[in-house]
């Protein structure tokens, strides 16, 4: 008789990817209603506005999820190093990013700030849905 090996079961890894990827993606959809409601509704360049500040918003916190995920496979040591320089390089990085949509595509500073604050919501809500789910 064979024995054939049943589905795997979840690892950490697999269940970081997948959340990584469901809170993206639901920010993500978000933030394209929002960009579609304000260019449908003519506002063209807040809708610009709100999509680099969420495009900043979702980098941002892939950068944080890739900072997180390989500093859990080293020792704690390096663990710290590594954040540490890798928050330095995400604030940098988008602040720069920041800087160049305001003074150089001159979008609207209400509207990125929607954008950066409207995504960091969205993905704060999906994290605590799929906390409670994990408690019942």
């Amino acid at each position: 008789m064979e024995v054939r090996p049943g589905p795997s079961p979840p690892t950490d890894v697999n269940e970081r990817k997948t959340f990584v990827r469901s809170t993206v993606l639901g920010a993500v959809a978000v933030a394209a209603v929002g960009i579609v409601g304000l260019g449908a509704w003519g506002r063209w360049d807040w809708a610009a506005g709100f999509a680099v500040g969420a495009l900043v918003s979702l980098g941002n916190f892939h950068l944080i999820a890739r900072a997180v995920g390989g500093a859990a496979e080293v020792d704690a040591g390096r663990a710290v190093n590594t954040l540490w320089k890798g928050s330095l390089f995400r604030f940098g990085l988008t602040g720069a990013a920041l800087v160049v949509a305001l003074l150089v595509f001159r979008v609207s500073l209400p509207a990125l700030v929607a954008g950066l604050l409207i995504t960091q919501l969205t993905m704060i809500a999906l994290w605590l849905a799929r906390a409670m789910r994990s408690l019942t």
